[in-house]
This record gives C-alpha cells, sequence and structure tokens, in this order.
C-alpha cells in the first residue's frame, strides 16, 4: 500500500479534485468571469447604457421616416440609383466612435441628416426613407458585416452581394416582413472590416481602459490561488540567518 500512499502524497490521487472555493465547478467560475469582462467591456463603451439600448430597438424595428428627409427627396431626380448617389454624397461616412462616441449605433434619419455623417446604417435608412417619401420599392439587407438598400434594377457588388445577405426586411402596413438565410461569410475580410470599425477607430482611453480590465479578469485566477498557498504554507522564505560575528 506504500505506493498508494506515495502518490496521494505526491498529489497524484485518482479521486477528482475539488476546488478550494468549496462545491462550485471549473467551468462556473469561467462564466462569472465571462460575464465580468462583457460588463466591464460594456461599462467602458457606453457610459450611458440608454444609447445602447436604444440602438437594439432600432435595429430590431429600424425608423424609417419620410416625413424628415421629403422636403430634400423631391428635389432628386427620380432615377433610384441617382438617388442612392446623392445620399452617399451628403451623409459623409463616419463610424459611432466619430459620430456618438461610442462602438456601435443604430441611428434614426432624423439623427443621421441632422450632423450629415453616418455609417452604413445610418445612410441605409435615410435613403430608405427618400424612397418612401417618393413611394419608389425597396428593401433593407443586411449581411453580417454592413447594411444597405436594395430596389429593383440594383446590381451588387463587392460585400453589398446577394449571396451575402443575411437578413432581408421589406417594409409593411404595419412594421415590416423579415426572412434569414445562412449566407456566404469570408472570415479574413469580416475579422478585417470588424477591427477596422470597433477597434482601430476606438480612442486610446477606451482601449486602454479595456484590456486592462480585462488583463486584471484573467490573472484573478492567478492571484487566488497564490493567496491560498501562502495561507496555507505561510510564503517561502529564501533568507538565511546572517553569521554573527564574534567580538574581541
Amino acid at each position: 500500500m506504500s505506493w498508494i500512499a506515495n502518490r496521494e502524497a505526491n498529489g497524484m490521487s485518482d479521486s477528482p479534485t475539488v476546488s478550494a472555493e468549496g462545491a462550485t465547478p471549473w467551468w462556473m467560475q469561467r462564466r462569472w468571469r465571462l460575464g465580468l469582462a462583457v460588463a466591464w467591456g460594456v461599462c467602458v463603451c457606453y457610459p450611458n447604457p440608454g444609447v445602447l439600448v436604444r440602438s437594439i430597438q432600432n435595429a430590431w424595428r429600424p425608423v424609417i421616416d419620410a416625413d424628415v428627409v421629403r422636403d430634400w427627396a423631391l428635389t432628386l431626380p427620380a432615377n433610384p440609383r441617382q438617388m442612392e448617389a446623392a445620399v452617399l454624397e451628403r451623409i459623409a461616412y463616419a463610424v459611432p466612435w466619430e459620430t456618438d462616441g461610442v462602438p456601435w449605433t443604430f441611428p434614426t434619419p432624423a439623427e443621421v441628416m441632422a450632423r450629415n455623417a453616418g455609417d452604413c446604417q445610418g445612410r441605409a435608412v435615410v435613403l430608405a426613407s427618400v424612397f418612401e417619401a417618393r413611394g419608389m420599392p425597396y428593401r433593407l439587407e443586411a449581411s453580417f458585416d454592413h447594411i444597405w438598400v436594395d430596389y429593383p434594377g440594383r446590381k451588387g457588388t463587392g460585400i453589398e452581394n446577394p449571396n451575402k445577405v443575411m437578413v432581408r426586411r421589406a417594409p409593411t402596413s404595419d412594421g415590416w416582413a423579415s426572412r434569414m438565410r445562412l449566407p456566404e461569410i469570408d472570415w479574413a475580410e469580416s475579422w478585417r472590416i470588424e477591427r477596422e470599425y470597433f477597434w482601430d477607430t476606438a480612442p486610446w482611453l477606451r482601449r486602454i481602459l479595456i484590456a486592462t480590465g480585462w488583463i486584471v479578469l484573467a490573472l484573478i485566477p492567478t492571484v487566488r490561488r497564490r493567496a491560498r498557498s501562502i495561507a496555507a504554507h505561510g510564503p517561502s522564505s529564501h533568507h538565511h540567518d546572517a553569521p554573527v560575528m564574534a567580538s574581541h
């Protein structure tokens, strides 16, 4: 039986290990750390969480407001391609970090027209509002990385490709008729787009705060294990008593 005692003395017992925290399983501890990491990122990115809540609501039910653009829309040519070109010319491209100080929003046409700037979502709701004001057919199409307005005769190119469509939304009298499909996704392209959109344009202070918080959360298990080890065995001592010199 001595070999069993040796295995147990060296921490090699076949019985399952139990966490020092008690009965809390390891996956539960990781889930809480992941939740804290997400919460920290949201707090840093959205000091006013109401901005995020409103954006989620607008993404679920996009606001299309013909009245906001009507006067301008009536001055545009009746050609949908020319209308699209006019919207792209008037609404300068800007990501939410630049317009709202947050990583993502889903704005209303009034907000975009007020600043004449917006990302693909802002441009899409303005163009859809122009079509609505002129009584022209359209639908919103969204891929994994992009959203745009489709209309009869439009040819998709680049990232505005019908094969990449994930959600199609057509306006109805009481809201939206939505359809979902499995899109083609170029993961290398998506990584580049998302990095440029969310991270590269973020203020340096926000980046530092997010990274610091995540590093601290990642180090918590190591710090806790070290603290338990010190509490159980005491700090390891590497000091030796200095020799006492005899007095003469």
